[in-house]
């Protein structure tokens, strides 16, 4: 019987409300650095992609690993996009202020179906929380648009990014559960459905616009013999 669906929370229920380029290069202008968004976007790609994982060891409290790691993947893609060194200060400065900008859901929205799909998975008798590879951050956004999970378990709360089974190990010790009785839905293959599979919970990928979260709930009451 599945008792509990866990969701992922970037590309599966919010998104960022403009362009990631466009918002480094304005924060970039705004400290006297002229960057081509385009450029932009291709260097956040391939830092995003080639920081590995957060710096658990040097960062205990899990947070300030986090927030290490992205300064990190602030000042490569600054760096890459303007094609020579920068100075630590003004990367620092460019750094904090793009932080700031998404600690605010106004730097978010979330998607069209996600309102609807919570209200009938707990009219449906379903726990619903959250598992994401975030900083504590997510906390205050997912708390600026309203919604009520019984819990949001980032990776720095965890100190383990998926795919690795931990932060979903976490989760089934806050629910009380056991990973039969669990559903997870995100966006990535590698991260969601790999990394659930490795804590023995099943996995559903979103593949939007094609396959969104009503698809998820569907699967689940499936699931369930409904």
């Amino acid at each position: 019987m599945i008792r509990a669906l866990l969701f992922d929370a970037a590309g599966t229920l919010i998104e960022p409300a403009e362009a990631v380029a466009e918002v480094y290069a304005r924060h970039a202008a705004a400290f006297g650095l002229s960057l081509d968004a385009a450029e932009i976007r291709e260097a956040f790609g391939a830092a995003f992609g080639s920081s590995g994982d957060p710096d658990w060891e040097k960062h205990p409290e899990g947070d300030g690993a986090e927030r290490a790691w992205w300064r990190r993947v602030v000042g490569l893609t600054l760096g890459q996009a303007a094609g020579r060194a920068l100075p630590g200060g003004l990367v620092d400065e460019c750094f904090e202020a793009l932080f700031a900008h998404y600690d605010a859901a106004a730097a978010w929205r979330v998607f069209p179906e996600v309102a609807e799909v919570l209200d009938r998975a707990r009219s449906e008798g379903f726990r619903v929380a959250v598992v994401s590879n975030f900083d504590r951050r997510l906390h205050r956004v997912i708390g600026g648009f309203g919604m009520e999970f019984e819990f949001v378990l980032t990776s720095a709360d965890a100190r383990a990014r998926k795919p690795d089974p931990s932060i979903f190990r976490q989760a089934l010790e806050r629910l009380e559960l056991s990973p039969e009785q669990v559903l997870h839905a995100g966006d990535s293959r590698r991260a969601d459905l790999e990394g659930a599979a490795a804590a023995g919970i099943g996995g559903f990928l979103l593949e939007r616009p094609a396959v969104d979260l009503r698809g998820f709930l569907d699967h689940a009451l499936r699931c369930r013999g409904k």
